[in-house]
Parts: structure tokens; sequence; C-alpha cells
């Protein structure tokens, strides 16, 4: 290698190392420095006050507030994303124990409804169907978790074709005391009624009201 080849590698080494250091004194000298842009990820915070609000029975507010954080929430796969499972796995409950119809008001911009609110028996149906298949495939994930269970059989019991295995989901679970929610007993209470079986209804009801008292959700769900 010549000398002149190697004061020019030397040369293109300073310019190079001049550049990286007055770089951010002229930013500076424009009115600040230079930071790289960060893009902040507000879904989990966001699924986790979901989360909060579905259990202090806010299932509206709960529903809203996934549909506001991610809009086409009904056509995201669980399987690839944990918080698009948990953000599903709070509107399909939101949708079963409010049978199809969410009352969204003001909370849900007028394109981000859509048919989530339910204003008809086909859109009430849809929204029952999504909630059914989200709370399979997050039961399918957790695998023999019985909170995971309860839910489902919640969604199962709003779908008259489901309805026995509701039922039959959920009486396992009750043998072993494993209903995970005061809705669970509540929607065992109504299924036994249903079958004629009062005394079992009456049963579950009392489970139901140990697990949430002074809670009407004992009440107004398990209709006989």
């Amino acid at each position: 290698m010549t000398k002149r080849s190697v004061m020019s590698i030397v040369f293109a080494g300073l310019g190079a190392l001049m550049v990286a250091t007055t770089a951010p004194a002229e930013a500076e000298a424009c009115g600040g420095a230079w930071f790289p842009e960060v893009e902040v990820d507000f879904r989990p915070m966001a699924i986790a006050m979901a989360e909060k609000q579905l259990d202090q029975g806010k299932v509206a507010q709960a529903a809203a507030t996934v549909i506001r954080t991610m809009p086409h929430v009904g056509q995201l796969n669980a399987k690839r994303s944990k918080i698009v499972e948990r953000g599903q796995r709070v509107l399909a409950v939101a949708v079963a124990r409010t049978n199809g119809k969410l009352e969204l008001g003001q909370e849900v911009p007028a394109y981000a409804r859509a048919h989530w609110a339910g204003k008809t028996e086909k859109d009430r149906q849809a929204n029952l169907t999504f909630a059914v298949n989200a709370l399979r495939k997050v039961n399918e994930i957790k695998k023999d978790d019985p909170a995971a269970q309860t839910e489902l059989a919640e969604a199962l019991a709003r779908v008259d074709a489901h309805k026995s295995e509701a039922r039959d989901m959920l009486e396992k679970l009750a043998k072993k005391d494993l209903i995970a929610t005061p809705e669970g007993y509540a929607v065992l209470a109504e299924l036994r009624a249903k079958a004629g079986d009062e005394s079992g209804k009456k049963l579950a009801l009392k489970r139901c009201e140990a697990m949430a008292p002074g809670a009407t959700v004992c009440q107004t769900t398990a209709r006989g």
C-alpha cells in the first residue's frame, strides 16, 4: 500500500468522525438534540383496563375499550398474539353476558361499532358465534383451565345448538367445585331450570349468591 493510499484512508476516517461529532451540535443549534422516533404500543395497557372493567361488572365499557383499541379485533388471530387473545376473550365474554347485544352508546365510533351493537337478530347471532369461536380458541390455548371452560360454557349457553354442551361442561365443573364465576353458576341454574331440575337450580343460585353477595347477576341471568 502506497503512502498516498494510507493518507487517503486516514483522511476519510477523520471526515467521518467529524460528521459524527458535529451532527448533534448542528441539531442543537437548530432547536434541540435529535432523538430516534419510538412507537409506543398502548394496547397492553388498554386491554388490562378492559379486563379490570370486566371483573368489575362493567361489561359494556370493557367491550368498548377492546373495540376502540383494536377495531378489527374480530378478524385477528388469537393464536398469534397474546394481546389479541386477551382482547378477544374480554369481548367474547361481554357478548355472551349481554346475549349478543352490546350497549356501546357513544363510547365507540360509528365506523367501529359495526354489528357489535346487535341491533338485528342476524347481528346478535353473528356476535354470539364470534363469542363461542373466540372462547373455544382461548380454551384450546389454556387447556384444562376452569376459568376458560366456565366462560366458554357461558357463551355456549346463549346458542340453542350448544346448550347441551354448555350444561355438560358446567355440570362437570360443578362436581369438582371449579365453576370460576358467579355468572357461570347463574347460567347453570338457568340450564337446570329449563331441564326441570328445580332443586338443582336452587343449589346453583345459592353458589352464585355466595360468590357474588349483593350482586344482581344471580337474579337477572338465571331465569327459569
